[in-house]
């Protein structure tokens, strides 16, 4: 039991962490407008200042009430989980954007003038509970970079998203796993330390100890955790349904 609960109470930190206060948008931000990373989250790479970002459904989807959102001015983030878009001034109707990295595909960049700005994006699979119609089971993603930077993007998108697909396929954490190890270094065994029990090793000690009581009662909030699980997992299921029509 003692197990079970810990799994769920990690479960529920993890949970917990990676939701944010906003019906529209899972990036938790500080006062200050920071991005509040989740548990294990590094910031690789931000663009340039203004970045303007357009959400729109594919037109292939033909879809009775199709969605869309843009926004003109902001900057566009990735870290090894994700790729996150905050506009310059947040609004009531739109605060943040953001989608895994391995949601997108197709990603390209373009120019739709001579002399005009660079764009970058690509089909994105919406994130349950991330602002978009669990009816749309894809979306088209698009940045533009008005001061330049879309090369630098790319090459960190793509950089990203190779190492996070090698990590999948040996069974390893997307995101905690992209630098290699360090060098091997064989340590030198040191002095046991006495306890009690007459020089006995401590990692012996600790093993003997009895273990921890499972608390009685669950986390703070956890029955509203499960319901928001719930929640999720209806949505995602919308989703694939779409997906299938």
């Amino acid at each position: 039991m003692a197990d079970q609960f810990l799994a769920e109470q990690h479960k529920w930190t993890l949970f917990q962490n990676s939701q944010s206060d906003e019906a529209d948008s899972w990036v938790m931000l500080t006062r200050d407008g920071e991005i509040v990373p989740i548990p294990g989250e590094k910031i690789l790479h931000t663009s340039r200042p203004r970045v303007s970002l357009e959400v729109s459904t594919p037109r292939e989807l033909q879809i009775a009430e199709p969605f869309s959102l843009r926004c003109d001015n902001g900057i566009a983030y990735i870290t090894n989980e994700r790729v996150i878009y905050l506009p310059a001034r947040p609004s009531e109707n739109f605060k943040s954007f953001f989608a895994p990295v391995l949601n997108f595909s197709d990603t390209h960049v373009q120019s739709s003038w001579m002399i005009g700005p660079w764009s970058w994006g690509g089909t994105v699979r919406p994130v349950t509970g991330g602002g978009i119609p669990m009816h749309i089971p894809r979306i088209d993603v698009k940045f533009v970079f008005r001061d330049g930077g879309h090369s630098d993007f790319q090459t960190k998108f793509e950089w990203l998203k190779e190492r996070l697909h090698h990590a999948q396929e040996l069974g390893l954490i997307p995101g905690q796993n992209l630098d290699p190890p360090p060098p091997y270094e064989p340590s030198t065994p040191g002095p046991l330390s006495s306890g009690a029990s007459g020089g006995a090793p401590a990692d012996a000690q600790a093993q003997q100890q009895p273990p921890q009581p499972a608390p009685d009662e669950p986390p703070p909030d956890y029955v509203e955790a499960q319901s928001q699980a719930i929640t999720m997992q209806y949505e995602e299921r919308m989703r694939e349904e779409a997906e299938r029509q």
